[in-house]
């Protein structure tokens, strides 16, 4: 099922006391999709786990797709705090220290907030804005590029969506994964985004030397 919604709040509340209860529908609705999973997950459920009436949720969310909408959108706003800090420093670090770091960022994002798996296995598709996606892309090519001033701008985005993709990989796989192999995989993808930033840098690097001479 292919969907976006771009509200998925029905009636946004207006006073602070509408505000908490809307808060508290999508703090249940989270802990169930961890519980029993988004497909089990029923309106009536959240409805009696918040100590609420069903007309009242209704009220808010005209179904259980619109409240996986607002908690991805909540999410996403989330995960850009965890990288923001990095990012605008990134022109201290090593590139190992970048890469192992951001990855641990995402890791942490993952295990503080479970049902963001839960909803990327589900049958719907998330749609984030694209003014968002590119602002996110070009934080982190214009910190490579303060990394490395001689890297194009076309290069130094093709670096930040490669990094991006790696991301996504491992997160993919760390939500298939066992506990066991889950320490597994973020090591492997720490190596690979390290290996790579490595070898963006390095190439530059040697360009920047080979035009010197």
């Amino acid at each position: 099922m292919l969907s976006t919604v771009p509200n998925s709040v029905r009636v946004e509340p207006q006073q602070e006391r509408s505000t908490r209860r809307l808060a508290n529908f999508l703090d249940v609705a989270e802990v169930l999709f961890v519980e029993i999973g988004y497909e089990a997950t029923t309106m009536t459920a959240i409805a009696e786990r918040s100590g609420s009436g069903i007309g009242t949720l209704y009220h808010y969310f005209p179904d259980k797709q619109s409240m996986a909408f607002a908690l991805f959108n909540q999410y996403t706003q989330k995960v850009e705090a965890y990288w923001k800090p990095l990012i605008e420093h990134a022109e201290t670090l090593s590139h190992t220290a970048f890469a192992e770091t951001f990855l641990e960022r995402v890791v942490e994002f993952l295990r503080e907030r479970p049902a963001y798996l839960q909803l990327l296995a589900a049958p719907i598709r998330f749609s984030r804005d694209p003014a968002a996606r590119r602002a996110l892309r070009i934080a982190i090519a214009d910190s490579f590029r303060a990394k490395d001033p001689s890297l194009t701008s076309e290069k130094a985005m093709l670096a930040a969506n490669i990094s991006l993709q790696m991301v996504k990989g491992m997160t993919t796989l760390y939500a298939e994964a066992s506990l066991r192999e889950k320490p597994l995989i973020i090591a492997e993808f720490k190596k690979a985004l390290t290996l790579y930033l490595g070898s963006v840098l390095s190439e530059d690097e040697r360009s920047s030397t080979e035009r010197r001479r």
